[in-house]
């Protein structure tokens, strides 16, 4: 254990060690129901904001889409990623790295080994989701106006203008939909709600109390 942590410590393996970290945190305090796990949407991103930033996310959907990394949520896809990397690092950093010079040569070595195995990770991450794209694909499709009217259950602590997430089976699956509310509602853990509207732009509904 001392070893491992004492490799995951070292640059340039720290810097995946601390992303990873960010993750593993992230994703604990999203099943506790306190932040958005975005797996509502998948990594085609579609934002209608000023030139600049229209810019920067279409090239980051054609970098994605190049490696064919999409058809999966991007928090998944930004998590998988961040694992392959933090594991191609940690062994390079075990069997190649830990052996050289302290130094400038050394630094140099891993700044451009970081780059590298980011590069790596990409095809390896769409070999992974490739299994999982069938399974979002039916559940996004699912995820449409044909479900508003019926009734759903809150499966976050809360439900606000911004975030929450409510259960509903549909033909016989579960289905975790992104809701959302009037500020003028007080909605928690194991509520009932009915779907009024669904918000196509942000892949969620618009929810209010209902009563069985």
């Amino acid at each position: 254990m001392e070893q491992l942590l004492e490799v995951a410590s070292k640059f340039p393996t720290v810097l995946y060690s601390t992303l990873l970290g960010v993750v593993v945190v992230y994703w604990l305090i999203g099943m506790l129901g306190l932040v958005d796990l975005g797996l509502a949407g998948d990594v085609d991103l579609d934002v209608e904001v000023d030139s600049d930033v229209d810019i920067s996310v279409g090239g980051l959907t054609g970098f994605m889409l190049t490696f064919g990394i999409t058809g999966v949520p991007f928090t998944l896809v930004f998590s998988i990623i961040i694992l392959i990397c933090w594991l191609i690092s940690f062994y390079l950093q075990f069997y190649i790295l830990a052996w050289l010079p302290d130094g400038w040569l050394y630094y140099l070595l891993g700044a451009v080994s970081s780059f590298i195995v980011f590069l790596i990770s990409l095809p390896l991450t769409a070999i992974v989701i490739r299994p999982l794209k069938g399974m979002f694909k039916s559940v996004e499709t699912s995820k449409s106006s044909e479900l508003v009217g019926k009734s759903a259950t809150i499966a976050t602590g809360t439900v606000s203008e911004i975030f929450g997430q409510a259960r509903i089976y549909n033909n016989g699956a579960e289905i975790l939909l992104d809701v959302r509310c009037d500020p003028e509602h007080c909605l928690k853990k194991g509520d009932n709600v009915l779907l009024i509207e669904y918000l196509k732009e942000k892949h969620a509904y618009i929810v209010a109390p209902y009563a069985d």
